[in-house]
């Protein structure tokens, strides 16, 4: 845990801009990885289905019903 937090302290700007380095790092080496990209693309194929589902179903299910 932060030192200034558990004094009762406040975060500081420049934890806060560590927090966004940290983010862009994580973001860098998700993308830049191969092989953390190849895992990454299989999850957003999988979202992008899901969601599409989860759409046409909305859209036309009605059409489908028996």
């Amino acid at each position: 845990m932060h030192k200034d937090i558990q004094k009762g302290g406040e975060i500081s700007m420049a934890d806060k801009v560590i927090s966004v380095e940290n983010m862009k790092a994580f973001w860098h080496s998700q993308v830049h990885d191969p092989e953390k990209w190849d895992l990454n693309m299989k999850l957003l194929r999988a979202l992008g289905l899901f969601a599409g589902s989860i759409v046409l179903m909305r859209q036309y299910g009605d059409m489908m019903a028996i």
